[in-house]
């Protein structure tokens, strides 16, 4: 079933949600995605947070220059987790671990270099048809050149879209936790996936600090978004404890 913008409206009603849905779009930019902000120097995607707020789109062009230090379309990450970039500097396990082996700094996010090089040889890079990718707001006439849907929420919200997204299963991990970049969670990790599976974000540590404190994201394929759009009436969406505990945070917040 076509995604509508009455159906939409009936989902973001449902969830209570008034934070950001946000498209990765495998698109040119053109005014049908204005207003845009152009990714910069280093800055992380998610520093743009603020800009999707208010409905601005963010262009990531693959970077013709720079260097990993000295980059400029954005963070090296970024450029290498939207398939622009396919080689990290021969120091990177380095980066993440120890920061030995020329690497300008060391962030300890694994126990040892080899852990960390084995981690690298596992991504499986998106390939972009063009030389741009587009992250805003969801705009369903450009449906066709979505690759994934991010909802951001805070843990009551979030836990109801894990819910949603996993409601036509029995699997248990059904829903995953992926290591990876906080951008490299919107596209990459899809392609590293056994099946479909929504991926729960916004658990990088070092993208955290543009985001409210309460805020994680859910990302999900085209596919499994029309799904949980189309949730049926007698969901849990619909019931009265899942209201029931939207009320109760709505009256703590007031009182």
């Amino acid at each position: 079933m076509p995604l509508t913008e009455r159906a939409m409206e009936r989902f973001k009603k449902a969830l209570h949600l008034t934070t950001p849905i946000i498209a990765l779009y495998d698109a040119a930019p053109d005014e049908s995605f204005a207003p845009m902000v152009e990714a910069k120097g280093r800055a992380c995607s998610f520093c743009y947070y603020p800009n999707w707020l208010k409905g601005e789109t963010l262009v990531v062009r693959q970077a013709e220059g720079g260097s990993f230090m000295n980059p400029t379309n954005g963070c090296p990450g970024l450029q290498s987790h939207l398939g622009f970039q396919k080689q990290y500097p021969p120091w990177m396990a380095n980066f993440l671990t120890d920061g030995k082996n020329g690497a300008p700094m060391g962030e300890g996010l694994k126990a040892s270099p080899e852990l960390a090089q084995e981690w690298l040889e596992k991504i499986n890079y998106p390939e972009p048809s063009g030389d741009t990718v587009l992250l805003g707001p969801l705009k369903l006439a450009h449906w066709e050149e979505v690759r994934t849907v991010t909802i951001f929420a805070d843990p009551d919200r979030l836990s109801a879209l894990m819910t949603l997204s996993a409601y036509w299963s029995s699997d248990p991990d059904e829903v995953q936790a992926a290591f990876s970049s906080g951008c490299g969670m919107l596209w990459e990790v899809f392609h590293s996936h056994r099946k479909d599976r929504p991926v729960i974000g916004c658990t990088d540590i070092a993208m955290r600090k543009y985001i409210p404190p309460e805020i994680m994201c859910l990302t999900v394929t085209p596919g499994r978004f029309e799904q949980m759009v189309d949730f049926p009436d007698d969901a849990f969406l619909m019931k009265t404890w899942w209201n029931d505990l939207m009320d109760s945070r709505e009256k703590k917040k007031s009182s």
